[in-house]
């Protein structure tokens, strides 16, 4: 049966209901930022928590958290694909996460200080940890998802990635601001983190609350036939693996991922280190962050705009190329000087380049719902949930593994922490390795996503326009002609 119109008599998106998406990526990050940044220094520190117990349930809970978002996105899928007509499919999730997360992330912090040490407070961390990453894994993939559901064009998607972009800097930035200055009012001590909790996980979770309130599944007569198509065709967790086989568009998407944000969190592991031991001063770090947070914040603002003379990818390969040449003549410059650049030519170079790069990271959501749609134009399954879940695995994979990758590199370019104590200068190998690392990891991310989407990345001319028109009811799909 050929797809009916879904774009056709739906009112466009308001304000509210842009700025309520944004407040998604705003409340998770204020909710579960002091886990982020504080978990290991209160676990250390303030808990005393055994070393070799701790390293085995950061072991299970690194574990957990790559089960845990393709799991949840599968079971979204199933449960709606299950249910009754005429219920949302992502929004009832949002809401139901939001008393989980409260639970798990208040409890984290308040209750395992009053258990006295010992097992008891082991298994209430462990425990607790656990429902705390299931609150949010089931926000973040209802709220990822939402945005195929949200938006009909690439101006709307373009609007809803740039929300969603502004409303995580917001959150990050609300986080790096308030909950240092709440743990030192309250006390760098256990019960001071858990007096900051209190504060600051119920105002995420307001925003959270925000969030569902004035978003909305406007593609509902879509999602009822997919549903109905899902039901016929037996939606099941085995159809994970024959996405990565049939949609080299989500391949793409995960490759990129993969390189974007390894890169990205090695490049933010190297950068304390960039800033102390070569440029001699770790504040210029900050203005860095903000220079590189306004360049996005502008390319965000624009970037609606831009989606309606040019497709996302073409905007994002820009901004790819752009960052590939800053980051190459940073580089460049850097080999000339004999690796000791100018602090402020460094500060505003290196900004420059990350801010440009990072612009592939903002922009994606829009990209993974066309992922969606390509799915259901190949397979005739949506299955939304469970592709935005092993996206944002991908996520997660790419950091967690660049995290160990940074331990290792520090090492093996000679750097000794006791040189640094004593006030005494790293060698000169050491100096060079990091500033090299430091300017290379993002150039190598970024030409490993512009490779993406320009090799692998298959949504363009006549096959977009042959989903586009059957989106609109004007031609079968894939699917419907293999039938």
């Amino acid at each position: 049966m050929t797809k009916s119109k879904i774009t056709s008599n739906i009112k466009p998106l308001k304000w509210y209901n842009v700025f309520g998406y944004g407040c998604g990526d705003a409340g998770g990050c204020i909710t579960v930022g002091l886990i982020w940044s504080y978990m290991t220094r209160y676990l250390q520190v303030h808990l005393a928590v055994n070393p070799a117990i701790l390293a085995t349930i950061l072991l299970i809970w690194n574990v957990w958290d790559a089960v845990n978002d393709p799991l949840m996105g599968a079971i979204m899928d199933i449960v709606f694909a299950r249910s009754k007509h005429g219920k949302d499919k992502f929004r009832p999730w949002i809401l139901a996460s939001i008393p989980v997360l409260l639970f798990g992330t208040i409890g984290f912090f308040l209750v395992p200080p009053h258990l006295g040490g010992g097992w008891a407070m082991v298994i209430a961390l462990f425990c607790l940890k656990i429902v705390s990453e299931a609150g949010y894994t089931m926000m973040n993939i209802a709220m990822g998802s939402l945005l195929g559901a949200m938006s009909t064009n690439d101006t709307e998607r373009a609007t809803l990635s740039s929300a969603r972009g502004m409303g995580s800097t917001l959150g990050n930035a609300v986080t790096g601001v308030i909950v240092p200055q709440l743990i030192a009012r309250f006390g760098d001590n256990a019960q001071g983190y858990g007096y900051t909790a209190l504060v600051v996980v119920p105002l995420g979770a307001i925003i959270v609350f925000t969030h569902y309130m004035l978003t909305v599944e406007r593609n509902t007569s879509a999602q009822q036939q997919t549903q109905q198509d899902n039901k016929q065709s037996k939606l099941n967790i085995k159809d994970i693996w024959g996405i990565f086989a049939k949609n080299r568009a989500f391949l793409a998407l995960v490759i990129h991922s993969l390189a974007v944000n390894g890169v990205q969190a090695l490049g933010t592991g190297m950068a304390s280190y960039m800033y102390a031991d070569v440029l001699g001063d770790v504040g210029l770090q900050s203005s860095a962050s903000m220079l590189s947070t306004i360049i996005q914040v502008g390319i965000l603002i624009l970037a609606p705009i831009l989606t309606r003379k040019w497709h996302m990818v073409s905007i994002i390969r820009v901004c790819l190329v752009g960052g590939i040449a800053v980051d190459a003549g940073l580089l460049a410059y850097m080999f000339m000087v004999g690796w000791a650049p100018n602090p402020w030519i460094y500060v505003i170079v290196y900004s420059i380049g990350a801010g440009l790069v990072v612009m592939s990271v903002q922009m994606q959501w829009g990209l993974v719902a066309e992922a969606i749609d390509y799915n259901e134009y190949k397979t005739g399954k949506r299955s939304e949930g469970t592709i935005y879940g092993f996206f944002s695995l991908s996520r997660r994979a790419g950091s967690t593994i660049a995290g160990s990758i940074t331990v290792l590199l520090i090492a093996a370019i000679g750097y000794n922490p006791e040189l640094t104590a004593q006030g005494v200068s790293q060698s000169a190998t050491t100096i060079t390795g990091i500033a090299a690392c430091n300017v290379a990891f993002p150039l190598v991310g970024a030409l490993l996503s512009f490779c993406c989407f320009t090799f692998i990345w298959n949504l363009k001319g006549d096959l977009r326009n042959k989903i586009q028109a059957w989106k609109e009811g004007n031609g079968p799909s894939e699917y419907e002609l293999n039938k």
